[in-house]
């Protein structure tokens, strides 16, 4: 699925361009920042289809991003994404949660799937 928009955070460089460009490639349109605060100060002003976000960061976590997104987009879809293998405390309030091992290929189809469950309306 494309023409969709995304909000990738993640507070490492690397795995953030990386994130980015092989979203890009699959077409759609990416926007990464650093943390959470930069992913709340960005979702103020702008609108995004899916919000993807590292869960461990400094400052704010994935989850604690997610349930400050939820609170005021409770539409917005959130896959939280992490290099450690079980789930974090308060995981329930994302829609998806996958692990960095999966491969990208695992997360095109995560985005795809959830992307496709929120524009059918479900």
């Amino acid at each position: 699925m494309t023409n969709a928009a995304i909000l990738c955070v993640d507070d490492e460089e690397l795995p953030r361009k990386l994130r980015a460009l092989v979203l890009q490639k699959q077409g759609y349109e990416v926007i990464a920042v650093a943390s959470g605060q930069e992913a709340l100060n960005i979702l103020a002003v702008r609108d995004f289809d899916l919000v993807l976000t590292d869960q461990m960061m400094p400052g704010m976590a994935g989850t604690q991003l997610t349930k400050h997104i939820k609170s005021t987009k409770p539409q917005m879809p959130v896959i939280i994404i992490s290099g450690v293998n079980d789930l974090p405390p308060d995981v329930e309030y994302a829609d998806r949660f996958i692990s960095k091992i999966e491969g990208p290929l695992a997360l095109f189809r995560c985005v795809a799937e959830v992307l496709e469950k929120y524009r059918a309306g479900v």
